[in-house]
């Protein structure tokens, strides 16, 4: 099977082969074109000329009384045959002087008897090629024969060759440029697929940390870079998997260990409530952290495969908010966090899945309360604001904060950053496919030592639909009352 290298060369050759066909065969033609039509425009001159003479100046009668006026006049050194019949076909005399002609007679005889001045292209009893011009003479108005000029056409064809020969060697030394044009070429493109062909080997062997040389600023060399970025995000995103892996097992080892050593515990002192009660609870919460560990994985499976769907419905926007602060309350009284909530006085209505949402913000805020523990004068500050036709819900608390570095990377999967907290790295991730999924974006901005801020952008819903629930929540509440 031939290679790309060869392929170009030959497609090179090959356009420059019909290129240099087309052109030589156009070549050819004019060539042939000028010599043929200078040499029988020349003769048609020099017949026409002759016989305008003759008609005028010769003496009255028939033919045989103009030959030899004609013979006469003739020029001798004429580089044409000229040769004068009668008519019948009949030989009257030639410029040389000869009674009798071996030149073949053609159509032009015929046309010039007829009144016309004809060309004809032949050969002679010896097969040398010839070209005939043929033009009536004329006594008062009458054709009485025919003045002919017969030339050689072999120099003409002498000429041609030598001018196709000429073609043909240029054409060959164009075609062997074309070949080593076609070769310096193909082995410049050659040379960085090659490259790529080898990174390629060895990343599919598993050397993730090869670079494929950018020779050229072209195609190729964005390919090149893009190969590079794609090796680049391959192997992070397989360190990231390796550290959720190693993440994942000591997140599931640590609860399994408690509830396996609580267990046993409670086995051996069945009888004493206190420990029992206190086994039981850690049981509860460990099992608890299992289950959320589990949901997280399946959710980013589903999410992975475009599996989870939504239910969207209408939703009051500062119930869910309330709905949540209450539920963190009594956790951020017990880790004396001060947390707060803001809400928009115009009350927004949006089209979401409520579960899915909630578990959005608890997310958000669970990890809120994770940075602010045990940090002085720790607060977590939720709110909710109008901005045109959309909603922003943050979140922002005074924790330890994040790095540009970390910043850029907090929302890929697996990624936990410098932290040191429980968890599979998976929480923001899930978090931001949900807020996408709503048709909405979620924003996080973070300054270290300062706090964090996050933002989630949601679409409210139409106008027309919030003042329809509006007024039908207003009637309800007046129906009760």
């Amino acid at each position: 099977m031939p290679s790309i290298g060869r392929k170009l060369t030959y497609s090179y050759v090959l356009i420059s082969l019909i290129t240099v066909l087309i052109m030589e065969s156009l070549f050819g033609m004019a060539i042939y074109q000028y010599y043929v039509s200078g040499m029988s425009q020349t003769l048609i001159n020099h017949a026409e000329a002759s016989a305008t003479m003759y008609d005028k100046y010769a003496p009255s009668g028939t033919i045989d009384d103009k030959a030899a006026f004609i013979y006469e006049n003739m020029k001798v050194d004429e580089n044409a045959l000229v040769e004068v019949y009668g008519q019948d076909r009949q030989f009257i005399v030639d410029n040389t002087g000869n009674r009798s002609s071996h030149i073949t007679l053609g159509k032009d005889y015929d046309e010039a008897l007829a009144g016309n001045t004809a060309i004809w292209r032949g050969k002679t009893t010896t097969d040398e090629p010839i070209m005939s011009v043929s033009v009536p003479l004329k006594d008062r108005d009458q054709v009485i024969g025919v003045l002919r000029y017969v030339s050689s056409m072999s120099p003409a064809h002498a000429v041609m060759r030598s001018n196709a020969v000429m073609a043909l060697i240029i054409g060959l030394i164009i075609l062997l440029v074309a070949a080593l044009l076609g070769y310096m070429m193909s082995h410049r493109i050659l040379v960085p697929i090659k490259d790529l062909i080898r990174v390629t080997r060895e990343v599919a062997a598993g050397n993730l940390t090869v670079k494929a040389r950018r020779y050229y600023h072209d195609e190729i060399g964005q390919l090149a870079n893009v190969f590079n970025k794609m090796t680049d995000e391959i192997r992070r995103s397989n360190q990231a998997k390796t550290d959720f892996i190693s993440s994942i097992s000591h997140e599931l080892r640590t609860p399994l260990t408690s509830i396996k050593g609580w267990a046993e515990t409670i086995d051996d002192n069945i009888k004493d409530d206190e420990t029992v009660r206190l086994g039981i609870g850690i049981i509860d919460r460990e099992t608890n952290r299992l289950i959320h560990l589990v949901n997280d994985l399946l959710d980013f499976s589903k999410l992975q495969s475009h599996r989870i769907e939504l239910n969207i419905d209408t939703l009051w926007l500062d119930d869910l908010l309330k709905g949540i602060y209450h539920q963190f309350a009594a956790r951020a009284s017990q880790e004396e966090v001060v947390i707060r909530l803001h809400l928009d006085s115009q009350e927004p209505m949006i089209l979401a899945d409520e579960d899915r949402l909630r578990q959005v913000l608890i997310n958000i805020i669970d990890n809120s309360f994770k940075f602010v523990k045990g940090r002085a004068n720790a607060e977590i500050i939720i709110q909710s604001h109008m901005l045109d036709d959309q909603v922003v819900i943050t979140v922002e608390d005074n924790g330890p904060g994040m790095g540009s570095d970390e910043l850029v990377r907090v929302k890929e999967k697996f990624y936990k950053g410098s932290t040191k907290q429980a968890g599979t790295g998976l929480g923001l991730s899930i978090a931001n496919e949900i807020v996408e999924l709503h048709k909405g974006t979620l924003y996080i901005d973070s300054i270290r030592g300062v706090g964090t801020k996050v933002s989630v952008v949601l679409p409210v819903a139409d106008r027309q639909l919030e003042e329809q629930m509006l007024h039908l929540t207003e009637d309800t509440e007046s129906a009760e009352s």
